[in-house]
């Protein structure tokens, strides 16, 4: 009988060291995990491929644990019009809705929300003003249209 005791007794006193043991390394595993160095987070595709939250906005958008901020770099869309160059200018923007030299176009990144003026400058001119930078030549309609433009539903329509 006090050999089954001591067998029991031993037993139980392995299986407390087991318990306690298990415990411990529990309580250690999150402080060893912490002390990995993280992986170094230089651009949007490795701060994306690192599980961080990627923001769907355009161009979609990274933010990495520590809080910096990294960009897609999305190539500037050609535009639909077939990329009208007037004499060195380009209409640039996501709308259509900047008139920038033809040089600056390609690279010229914009959000991309419509808004209803940005109708008129589809049959405004994009050119070179008096100061020698391209712009918005304000003819007539160009203003009215832009003081009183044309319903979202309308353009959309046309769209």
């Amino acid at each position: 009988m006090r050999m089954k005791f001591l067998k029991t007794f031993g037993l139980l006193v392995l299986a407390g060291i087991l318990v306690l043991l298990g415990m411990w390394i529990y309580s250690v595993a999150p402080k060893m995990q912490a002390s990995l160095p993280a992986p170094v987070i230089t651009n949007f595709a490795e701060c994306a491929q690192a599980g961080n939250p990627v923001m769907e906005s355009y161009p979609r958008q990274c933010r990495s644990a520590d809080g910096r901020l990294f960009v897609e770099d999305v190539p500037a869309p050609l535009p639909s019009d077939g990329g009208m160059v007037f004499n060195g200018c380009a209409a640039a923007g996501c709308s259509g809705q900047l008139c920038v030299s033809a040089d600056e176009a390609a690279n010229t990144v914009t959000t991309c929300e419509f808004r209803a003026e940005y109708a008129c400058y589809k049959e405004a001119s994009c050119e070179p003003q008096a100061d020698g930078k391209c712009g918005w030549t304000q003819t007539k309609e160009l203003r009215q249209c832009l003081a009183s433009p044309p319903s979202l539903e309308a353009v959309l329509q046309v769209m």
